[in-house]
């Protein structure tokens, strides 16, 4: 189902080709008892996390100003970082907004089917109100949390091998200052790999697990290496042509974000300025990347 509300044109037949979506504005959040957490078990957390301590005599001098004032509850931050894993809870409340009504969460174990963390991303994106996609920080979060999976994934996949066990031994006698000394020497174009074997066999097992992760310098080198691997086994091209057209001025991209363009008869006076076409594919980065 789609967050918005969008007309069966069957319904009725003279509206057959009508595709208007009446999109579903959230004007508050709801949080409907935290979908699993009780208005008690809110109110006891709240009380006890009450910073406002005074003494006696304090609140005997400050009484009458103390009674104009709002009390104050202090919520400190924890000193954990949130667990990313198998927890549905966790962007309910990072996107309240997205989520206004505390369901709907990714890899939540209460639903009957199981969704693909990636695929149901994906299906958040293509939401009829695009209220994913426009969100400023929703895709770099969760592209975030992908990237680290896949780093997590084959790093775990990487230390089960066999001959791991002697690449463990000489990482365990590296020290932070070691580390150190080569990343200034690398960014002085001084160092040499036959410095030290330890550096040499701690970046060789980054770049094998950055060369899955997305986005990483070293899945754009192992990207290179596959070109070259084509060379080796069909030869050298001919012609080697990269065509990659502004999107800005590409009327396909601005159709697919929502602009009412008839797409068999394109007219200059109807694509908006360069500054609006600009921000609308900005705006929608899903739409651009179809």
């Amino acid at each position: 189902e789609r967050s918005s509300y969008i007309p069966d044109p069957l319904t009725n037949a003279s509206e057959s080709n009508t595709t208007t979506t009446v999109p579903i504005t959230a004007s508050a959040v709801l949080d409907v008892n935290g979908t699993t957490v009780s208005s008690d078990d809110v109110v006891e957390h709240l009380l006890g996390q009450m910073k406002v301590r005074m003494s006696d005599k304090t609140l005997e001098s400050q009484s009458e100003e103390g009674a104009e004032q709002d009390p104050v509850y202090m919520i400190p931050r924890g000193n954990k970082p949130a667990n990313e894993y198998s927890n549905p809870n966790l962007l309910l409340g990072v996107f309240p907004t997205l989520f206004p009504y505390g369901c709907g969460a990714l890899e939540d174990s209460s639903r009957p089917v199981q969704i693909n963390f990636r695929e149901h991303v994906r299906y958040l994106l293509s939401y009829g109100d695009r209220r994913f996609e426009e969100h400023y920080s929703f895709i770099f979060v969760l592209f975030n949390i992908l990237q680290r999976r896949t780093a997590c994934f084959h790093a775990q996949l990487m230390t089960s091998r066999p001959y791991f066990q002697r690449s463990a031994q000489l990482l365990e006698t590296l020290s932070s200052e070691d580390v150190a000394t080569a990343l200034f020497n690398i960014s002085k174009a001084s160092y040499s790999k036959v410095s030290d074997e330890r550096i040499n066999t701690l970046m060789k097992h980054i770049k094998v697990v950055g060369g899955h992760v997305m986005g990483s310098a070293h899945s754009r080198s192992a990207l290179r290496t596959k070109i070259h691997s084509l060379c080796f086994n069909l030869g050298l091209p001919s012609l080697f042509v990269t065509i990659n057209p502004a999107d800005i001025h590409s009327p396909v991209a601005l159709y697919f974000a929502g602009v009412d363009l008839d797409l068999d008869r394109v007219l200059p006076e109807v694509l908006r300025t360069s500054y609006e076409r600009a921000q609308i594919i900005a705006t929608h980065p899903v739409a651009t990347a179809k």
